[in-house]
């Protein structure tokens, strides 16, 4: 105990020594004339660092404090009556505090005390940073600038205190990212406040403004947080990185609408859909002659100068974007840009995207998708994602190694030894916008990480049949996106064309066989893109599962992600992570037996997804020969708009589309009905036609943007081989069944003898038609229900 008595001095003596006060006294007294609010939270600091001590005359007082809250209450009313506590004089809570001080002299040695009260001092150097985060919607320009002088304090004056960091912590992502709290419970545990500052330092939009930046990031941020705080215990992905980013904060697009009095737009998402898509080409290029405020040019010309001239990415990341349930993948814009010439071409090329991925928020196909999920009165607003793209300088070209995506959970096993945790990739040569799209004349390599060595193709001519042919990269020359040949692009660049050995194989002779060493002889053999080095002699699959099973582990539920390589086979890159969509009601499921020949329609045998679809009233038949014997390009497309039409005419999920090649695929028109997704979002069923005289040949396409919305729609996918052994085709009942379309469209009746609309009841009185789609037995059947 500390002793404060005067000590007496011996008579004659000297006059009575007083030892002089405690360093931490002198500071508590000076604190009460100077700042009495500080020396109170001192107090009460003190008071619940004694209680944590097991101090029992802490508890002692508490109890007197209760005592004099209920003083004037009746015994019996204490705790039956809701009125409220009484008010304690203030002199006497000044009195309580005095206690605590006298109890911890008691208890503690002063050196102690002074250490602690020393250290809540320093604490308080920093708290003009919980003060601004804790304010709700504080302005962009201000935690900016609470950050920046936090982080420029000296690294001791630095420290704070625990619950003071995880409040701080919190605030920052309510603030920034996202109030859900289940992403807030996640993320707390693997950000520090120097991460948000990092992440400040490269974001602008309205200085005054409160925006977000929007769910693409958010989900980028906290993979990438989490994964960081895994490296030490996975040393396979030690070398993960995130591309260097920039943001515009998601109210930077009403500061835009409201920069060229397009106040009117905001109102265009309760627009008749039909309206929607003719007015948008319009509204497009409204956008694209409109200007961004000067305070966002200003920062995009900062970005500029950290970027350099590495071709970037500007990338939507809408306040809804990539949440649980609502992925949007592909809704709204992505664009690359070469990122070449003057600073002001580069400014200009780089404001002209912004601009467009802004006019995609009033597109027909994300209004639609947030129309059917009851998200059309939500506030969107759009913040932007700036990234430099992942690749290497390649004669003129710019792009990866290799990119691609994966999802966590396998839905479209190829077979039955594959399991859904085993997951499933979708792996390309160059930039992995032809992983993500439907491209009508090409294919991504397909495999499970669990299970690397099932693949899809096995046989050398499927294998070659179903390789990427094209690579999409970046002009640095011309300035463009462009999508070049394969094989051109390896003979041009073969000594320069990053981990090639790992790319290819060589055909020869009829059989592929790997490449030895970085020398090939490309007179004589025929390069492949097989990925067999890659997934067989690299980190590539162990990386690429052991992100998913950490982020899954951590989130709680699968995930799907996007990446590149740069070249360097040890360093992957993260450049997006979303929850993976799922479908809905894939119990299981059985082919029933015993059913009449005469009442199935199909079989697929290869490819199946389970699903169950019951109650279909009509089948709309786009007959692959007659699509194929189509010659006029604008008869190609009206096809796709009369589809579009019958999308909103029939029943919803009351009707199948049925048709060759890729609905809705990038490139060749004649491999596929040109659609969107608001063309196709009513139906029940979405199959593809494999005729092998047509050449039309389904995507596996589990992955792409494409699928996903079927999956999130709960629209079941089916591929159809008729000309396999094995395979029921009725081909007669849609070829000779009453044709709908007239009645239901009497303008496009030139376009009877390609689409046919069967109503079933029509042909066989009062039935319906009914899909079994068995997953494990890789069977499915469509047939009549009398």
């Amino acid at each position: 105990m500390a002793q404060s008595e005067a000590v007496e001095s011996p008579a004659g003596g000297k006059p009575p020594y007083k030892p002089s006060k405690p360093e931490w006294k002198v500071i508590v007294d000076l604190l009460w004339e100077t700042n009495p609010l500080l020396v109170k939270r001192i107090g009460r600091k003190m008071m619940n660092y004694l209680f944590k001590r097991g101090v029992k005359k802490v508890g002692d007082i508490m109890q007197r404090m209760l005592a004099l809250e209920n003083e004037d209450i009746e015994e019996s009313d204490r705790y039956g009556d809701n009125r409220p506590i009484e008010r304690i004089d203030y002199e006497e809570l000044e009195n309580f505090l005095d206690e605590i001080f006298k109890v911890a002299e008691e208890e503690l040695s002063s050196d102690e005390i002074s250490s602690i009260v020393s250290t809540w001092l320093r604490f308080e150097n920093t708290r003009f940073l919980s003060v601004t985060a804790e304010k709700r919607d504080v302005p962009l320009g201000q935690i900016s600038e609470a950050l920046q002088r936090f982080s420029m304090l000296p690294e001791a004056q630095r420290n704070l205190a625990p619950e003071e960091s995880t409040a701080i912590r919190v605030a920052l992502i309510r603030r920034f990212f996202t109030e859900d709290l289940d992403y807030i419970n996640v993320v707390k545990k693997h950000v520090n406040v120097q991460d948000f500052s990092r992440i400040l330092s490269h974001t602008f939009g309205p200085s005054n403004g409160n925006g977000k930046l929007g769910g693409k990031a958010a989900g980028l941020f906290r993979a990438e947080r989490i994964l960081t705080s895994a490296k030490n215990d996975h040393v396979v992905i030690r070398n993960l990185r995130v591309p260097k980013s920039w943001y515009i904060a998601s109210d930077g697009i009403l500061e835009f609408v409201h920069h060229n009095a397009l106040e009117e737009l905001l109102s265009i998402k309760y627009s008749d859909p039909s309206e929607l898509r003719q007015e948008h080409i319009y509204l497009r290029q409204i956008f694209k002659h409109s200007l961004l405020p000067a305070e966002v040019m200003n920062g995009l010309s900062n970005a500029l100068d950290d970027f350099g001239d590495v071709p970037l990415i500007v990338r939507s990341s809408s306040l809804l974007e990539d949440s649980a349930g609502y992925a949007f993948a592909g809704k709204y814009k992505s664009l690359f840009i070469a990122n070449q010439g003057t600073k002001k071409e580069r400014l200009e090329e780089l404001a002209d995207a912004i601009v467009e991925v802004y006019a995609s928020v009033f597109a027909p196909d994300p209004i639609e998708y947030r129309r059917e999920r009851g998200l059309l009165d939500f506030h969107e607003e759009m913040a932007v994602l700036i990234q430099e793209v992942v690749g290497t300088n390649v004669g003129d070209y710019y792009f990866p190694a290799y990119a691609g995506v994966a999802f966590s959970r396998n839905e479209f096993r190829w077979s039955p030894r594959i399991r859904r945790d085993d997951g499933v990739v979708r792996l390309v040569t160059g930039l992995g916008t032809r992983a993500v799209d439907r491209i009508g004349e090409d294919y991504p390599v397909l495999l499970s990480p669990g299970q690397p060595g099932l693949r899809v193709n096995l046989t050398p001519d499927e294998i070659v049949r179903y390789a990427q042919k094209s690579v999409d990269v970046v002009n640095m020359r011309t300035r463009r996106f462009e999508t070049v040949p394969f094989e051109t692009l390896v003979r041009e660049h073969t000594r320069s064309y990053p981990a090639l050995s790992y790319i290819i194989s060589l055909l020869e002779d009829g059989n592929l066989v790997p490449p030895v060493g970085t020398m090939f002889n490309l007179d004589e053999q025929y390069p492949v893109v097989t990925f067999q080095k890659l997934i067989a002699q690299s980190p590539f699959v162990p990386q690429i599962r052991t992100m998913m099973q950490i982020l899954e582990s951590e989130l709680g539920f699968p995930v799907d992600i996007e990446f590149a390589y740069e070249g360097d086979i040890q360093t992957p890159c993260l450049l997006q992570c979303r929850p993976q969509s799922h479908s809905k009601g894939a119990a299981e499921v059985r082919i029933p037996a015993g059913l009449p020949d005469g009442d199935i329609l199909f079989t697929g045998l290869k490819f199946i997804t389970s699903g169950l679809v019951k109650g279909i009233e009509y089948l709309v038949y786009i007959d692959p020969e007659a699509y194929d014997a189509v010659q006029s390009m604008e008869d190609l497309i009206e096809t796709g708009r009369i589809v579009s039409r019958l999308n909103q005419k029939l029943p919803p999920k009351r009707f199948v589309l049925m048709g060759p090649g890729r609905w809705g695929s990038r490139g060749d028109i004649k491999l596929g009905v040109r659609v969107g997704y608001a063309d196709i979002n009513n139906t029940a069923v979405l199959i593809e036609i494999a005729r092998a005289k047509s050449g039309y040949v389904p995507d596996l396409s589990f992955g792409t943007h494409f699928f996903q919305d079927l999956v999130e729609a709960d629209i079941k996918y089916l591929p159809l081989y008729p000309d396999d052994p094995g395979v029921v085709f009725n081909e007669d009942f849609f070829r000779l069944s009453h044709n709908q379309l007239k009645r239901l469209i009497p303008e496009a009746a030139a376009f009877e003898n390609v689409i046919k609309v069967v109503k079933v009841s029509r042909e066989v009185q009062g039935a319906s038609a009914t899909i079994v789609m068995d997953g494990d037995a890789d069977r499915a059947v469509g047939y009549i229900v009398r």
